[in-house]
């Protein structure tokens, strides 16, 4: 197939790449995972359900995500990335779609897994991996490119969201929500998702690392890398699904709380776009300790976030600080693999290690909800996920140790 940029000149190829790219997971994750708190409490109101109840089809949804992640990146490795996302595309508009019907929450739980096995079969993953593949000297500035834009998606998506939830209804803005993900996700997909030069015609890759997969899931780095990821993504589900009903609960009005919810999420663009020349001028492990640091101690600040003017300022120091280093583990995790391995076998290294990041972290949304059914508050949930987030800083801490494999 012709693509759009075979006529841009060489040079330039990897920008209009990445731009496209970005624009695609700041649509997708904005709209879709950044944006479920917003549907948290009118669902609720709808049906009734507990917060362990409505914690399910979140879980779901990123339990599906990241199930999928390594078939994913099997199949990058067999048919190319193109036909991987477009197909992902497809089942993202499909469960919100099916989402949109719903009148049972078993019936939620399958719609949001579905499109959760779409997002995470057209967004993170195999943009990384192709984006990866242009940029190698580079690759901390591109893809804290990619995940700004996912974070002004995020910071966006959810104050345009919540308004139309309110006016038109939560069932309608979810069927639009799947519709303008494949209006705008197939064409882009379709001209820009273009393998680069460290692949091979058949999508193998051309350089690399050349060990048995199983060899390399034995690699410290791999452990080490995977456990980081499990440990803040645990933390950060944990708290990032409940930030709007803990807001309201502290007596916040709802807009202001999705204010905080987005405001956490600008912040992420910043820090995004912060660490990534970080990285490639200091080396991507040590800024790793640094970040994690920075995301235990702002999540200490959650108790005292209150609509006082003290509360509000712990809030905001809160939100800039947390939402600054809160996706700092993804941004680091392909860099540190790529660096490990190289392109070989690196889309699939990094599926597996998202998968069993996923696999667990999952139960964040889930965790939180039980524990603030039993104490009737959020407090001590949140104390429990900066505690996990604190030991994230173990697996960091030895990955410093660490050196590529001969």
């Amino acid at each position: 197939m012709l693509s759009a940029v075979a006529f841009v000149r060489p040079a330039a190829r990897p920008w209009w790449i990445i731009a496209g790219l970005s624009l695609w997971n700041a649509v997708a994750m904005g709209t879709t995972i950044g944006a479920l708190g917003v549907f948290v409490q009118p669902i609720q109101h709808e049906f009734g359900w507990t917060s362990e109840q409505i914690g399910r089809p979140l879980t779901a949804f990123v339990l599906a995500m990241t199930a999928i992640l390594p078939a994913v990146g099997l199949l990058i490795g067999k048919v190319g990335a193109r036909i991987v996302m477009a197909c992902g595309a497809v089942l993202v508009c499909l469960g919100y779609g099916l989402a949109s019907g719903s009148r049972a929450l078993p019936v939620l739980v399958f719609a949001l897994a579905t499109s959760g096995v779409g997002l995470g079969a057209s967004a993170y993953l195999p943009c990384t991996v192709v984006i990866s593949e242009w940029f190698s000297g580079r690759r901390g500035l591109a893809l804290g490119m990619l995940l700004a834009a996912s974070a002004i998606g995020a910071t966006a998506f959810p104050i345009l969201i919540a308004p139309l939830v309110l006016h038109l209804g939560w069932r309608q803005v979810m069927a639009g929500i799947g519709l303008l993900n494949l209006v705008v996700g197939l064409p882009i997909i379709a001209t820009l998702a273009i393998h680069g030069p460290y692949r091979n015609e058949d999508h193998s890759a051309a350089t690399g690392v050349e060990l048995p997969l199983r060899r390399l899931m034995q690699l410290p780095v791999f452990r080490l890398v995977t456990l980081v990821l499990i440990l803040s993504q645990l933390s950060f589900y944990g708290i990032y699904f409940h930030l709007i009903p803990f807001l309201t609960s502290r007596g916040f009005p709802e807009t202001t709380a999705v204010l905080f919810y987005s405001g956490s999420s600008l912040a992420t663009f910043v820090g995004s776009m912060i660490l990534g020349p970080l990285i490639d001028r200091c080396g991507a492990k040590p800024v790793l300790v640094a970040a994690l640091s920075v995301l235990v101690l702002s999540s200490l600040l959650l108790p005292f976030i209150h609509p006082g003017v003290a509360g509000v300022t712990a809030g905001i120091v809160f939100a800039l600080f947390w939402g600054s280093v809160v996706n700092s583990p993804l941004q680091f995790a392909p860099i540190l693999l790529a660096d490990a391995v190289g392109v070989a076998r690196f889309g699939t290294l990094l599926g597996i290690s998202n998968f069993l990041t996923g696999l667990i972290s999952s139960s964040g949304p889930l965790l939180t909800g039980a524990i603030h059914d039993a104490t009737h508050g959020y407090v001590e949930a949140f104390l429990l996920s900066t505690c996990i987030a604190a030991l994230a800083l173990v697996p960091a801490l030895l990955l410093l140790r660490q050196r590529p494999p001969e």
